[in-house]
């Protein structure tokens, strides 16, 4: 279980509202090739003023955010929704005190509600993202087979899609991964058996796969790393269930996701949280039992599909 909770960082944490915000600014203005001084002079400031509020690094106001979501195209109801969610310009979180069990300030958790938007915006965040750490109970986005993908987007399988499908917004679409993202995937000890029993030749290619993304990692860390958290020893994490640590423009946020995503910083929540990521990486297991748990599981996956 958790031993160690980190202390509140020096720095004082965005509210994820506004972290959001400035981060989907930045997408949709990309991703339509729009340049940053035509953003500027549609609300009549500065370039440098746009990029801070597309990184968080300064608030947005209310006015200027429906202003440039309305020249990106964006509907009505998601404008106002997310100028809703901005705290007000003012929101200093050093003045208020952490209040109950997750000993959160007001702002320092948000739901993103609206719908095809939201899980657009939780694609965006998971792919652009500088570094990640996530606990997964499937293989998540990004390293799946084609037939592995085509199973777990079933809705059946997965009420809440975690890549671009027919139906979400086109922006997503034109997202890429991160070219130097680092990401650590911690899957949960059940992904090698989960399956094996309807789908076991898809499971079997799928597992292979990992194993040999595997054989890609550096000594370093850097980029991508796979690892099986067991449950010889239940973990706090075990207890929260699929979550992610994301850095986006040098934000840190946890991330879960159930009937729609939910972002996280600063709060005592977060914290125990991210402890709990950490920690589940040192007790995972090393990166040659990994390998040999999924070529192993692989094999006898083939062996019961075989004719």
């Amino acid at each position: 279980m958790l031993h160690a909770v980190p202390s509140l960082p020096v720095e004082v944490p965005h509210a994820p509202a506004r972290i959001i915000a400035g981060f989907y600014l930045r997408c949709l203005r990309e991703g339509q090739g729009i340049k940053l001084e035509d953003a500027a002079r549609a609300v009549g400031v500065s370039t440098a003023a746009v990029s801070r509020w597309e990184r968080a690094h300064s608030p947005i106001r209310p006015d200027a955010l429906s202003t440039l979501l309305r020249r990106y195209g964006v509907a009505g109801a998601d404008r106002s929704f997310l100028a809703g969610s901005l705290p007000p310009q003012s929101y200093d979180r050093r003045t208020y005190e952490e209040q109950g069990e997750g000993r959160r300030a007001p702002h320092d958790t948000w739901a993103d509600v609206a719908g095809d938007e939201a899980t657009a915006r939780h694609i965006a965040v998971m792919r652009s993202a500088s570094e990640v750490i996530q606990y997964c109970m499937l293989v998540p986005a990004g390293l799946r087979t084609q037939n592995y993908e085509l199973l777990v987007l079933d809705p059946e399988v997965c009420v809440i899609p975690d890549e671009p499908v027919l139906g979400l917004p086109v922006w997503v679409h034109h997202v890429p991964w991160a070219e130097r993202q680092r990401r650590t995937v911690l899957l949960d000890e059940t992904v090698l058996s989960r399956g094996s029993d309807t789908h076991p030749a898809t499971v079997a290619s799928q597992l292979r796969h990992l194993a040999r993304l595997m054989g890609q990692e550096t000594s370093d860390e850097q980029g991508l790393v796979i690892r099986i958290l067991p449950l010889s020893e239940v973990r706090f994490i075990h207890t929260v269930g699929p979550t992610a640590e994301v850095a986006v423009h040098g934000h840190r946020m946890v991330v879960r996701v159930g009937l729609f995503p939910s972002y996280e910083t600063g709060s005592g929540a977060a914290r125990v949280i991210s402890a709990g990521l950490h920690e589940a990486v040192g007790a995972a297991w090393s990166r040659q039992a990994t390998y040999e748990a999924l070529v192993n599981a692989a094999e006898a996956m083939e062996r019961r599909a075989a004719p």
